[in-house]
């Protein structure tokens, strides 16, 4: 087969063109791949003292990934992001505070409540990476929300040399930064965030990264902008090259940034197996028989996602079935009793203890229900605290649907289980 393989920064000009074309047999590896390219002359030298890692379809890939034909690859030197050893944080201009600190989690101001206790709304998202001219004031806004008590801006700007000269894997570029900023947003309960990477040259205390972010609490905004720009610097496939004259033929000889290598899993990792599922693939029970029987208990979440009319309603007890939370309670337990019924591989158990506990977030208009599970056997109750809280949501959707059509149960997750070979905790449980 027959595949084409982008070349980026260094590689693109020691080869003088932005792609080459490989020949492999059908069920190559990366490995494989990276063992030709190594033979082109053109690549030779820089290959044999590069840290270089393949992206196949936009993501990094390990050296045991089989390649399809019809597969975007795309060699990759070390990125430039945060190489400088003398600089172990990032330069930044910080906004929102406007006093210019360092982006970490300072001291809890006692007079605020808990960040746990609100239930943030969806997240909204921006990213971009873009030759275009950064804009603080855009990003700013784009993260305003009456929700939130702290907005943060993170600003990366040239300095000491004339200008930078920024060069991207656009496509990847954008969708890794996205990844990045989304898991940043989850594990921060941020209300916003937005993203901007300049491409192209920038010049001397100009921004080439804009990171902004607001969130319930200052916390969890100056945790959450420091979190995403280091991993941006770390993951995004985006090199840069200092340039010292003023533009024309600087361009193609500035130097390229020391980079570090772009990350990827370890190629002796093998992938995780499914529990459920025999070698020729056929679905099985586990055999607990020998497992000693000790004491199992989980917790789960889910929510329930409505207007604040329809929450008000929730709360008071006067939706157009009745009581919603204690039907909904009573549903939870009952589906938890019944859990092997439910799910064809799970093991019926004898609960010690179930439990439906409800909240109501009237302004933000979430439902949130937490269950429970307590037993004394050879396998967890994970599969009883997810099933109590899930019926239970449901049944807050068949309570309130005569008010409200557009109800959505919009999460259901593990928050904690213990007892067994190992103890899970989520992070917001």
């Amino acid at each position: 087969m027959t595949l084409s393989v982008r070349l980026f920064a260094v590689l693109r000009e020691r080869a003088g063109a932005d792609a080459v074309e490989l020949r492999l047999p059908p069920r190559a590896t990366v490995g494989d791949a990276l063992r030709s390219l190594a033979q082109d002359e053109r690549l030779r030298e820089p290959l044999s003292r590069l840290a270089v890692v393949m992206a196949v379809n936009r993501e990094y890939a390990d050296p045991l990934t089989v390649l399809e034909h019809g597969d975007e690859l795309a060699l990759i030197p070390p990125l430039s992001g945060g190489s400088d050893p003398r600089e172990p944080r990032a330069d930044a201009q910080a906004a929102g505070g406007r006093a210019g600190a360092d982006p970490q989690e300072p001291p809890a101001d006692p007079r605020e409540p808990p960040a746990s206790a609100p239930v943030p709304a969806p997240v909204r998202v921006r990213v971009r990476v873009s030759p275009e001219p950064l804009v603080r004031e855009r990003l700013r806004d784009a993260v305003s929300d009456p929700g939130a008590g702290a907005v943060v801006v993170f600003e990366g700007v040239t300095r000491t040399v004339a200008r930078l000269d920024y060069e991207a894997y656009e496509t990847m570029a954008a969708e890794r930064i996205e990844r990045i900023v989304r898991e940043v947003a989850a594990s921060h309960r941020l209300r916003a965030a937005a993203v901007e990477h300049r491409v192209g040259e920038v010049a001397l205390g100009e921004p080439s990264v804009i990171v902004a972010v607001s969130a319930a609490h200052r916390g969890e905004a100056f945790a959450a902008a420091r979190e995403a720009i280091d991993r941006i610097k770390a993951e995004a496939p985006i090199w840069k090259r200092e340039l010292d004259g003023a533009g024309g033929e600087s361009v193609r000889t500035g130097r390229w940034a020391q980079g570090t290598q772009a990350p990827v899993a370890a190629a002796s990792e093998p992938p995780p197996a499914l529990t459920h599922v025999d070698r020729d693939g056929s679905a099985r029970m586990i055999d607990v028989g020998g497992k000693p029987a000790t004491e199992r208990v989980a917790r789960a979440r889910a929510r329930v996602r409505m207007s604040p009319t329809s929450a008000r309603a929730v709360l008071a007890g006067d939706g157009p079935k009745g009581e919603v939370l204690g039907v909904a309670r009573i549903a939870g337990i009952q589906a938890a009793k019944q859990t092997a019924q439910l799910i064809p591989l799970a093991h019926p158990l004898a609960l010690s203890y179930v439990d439906v506990q409800a909240s109501v977030d009237v302004d933000a208009g979430v439902v949130e229900l937490i269950g429970h599970a307590r037993t004394v056997a050879g396998t967890g109750v994970e599969m009883e605290a997810m099933t109590a809280c899930a019926l239970a949501a449901l049944t807050v959707y068949d309570m309130v649907k005569g008010i409200e059509r557009g109800v959505e149960i919009e999460q259901v997750v593990l928050l904690e289980k213990r007892g067994g070979r190992s103890d899970y905790r989520h992070a917001d449980g």
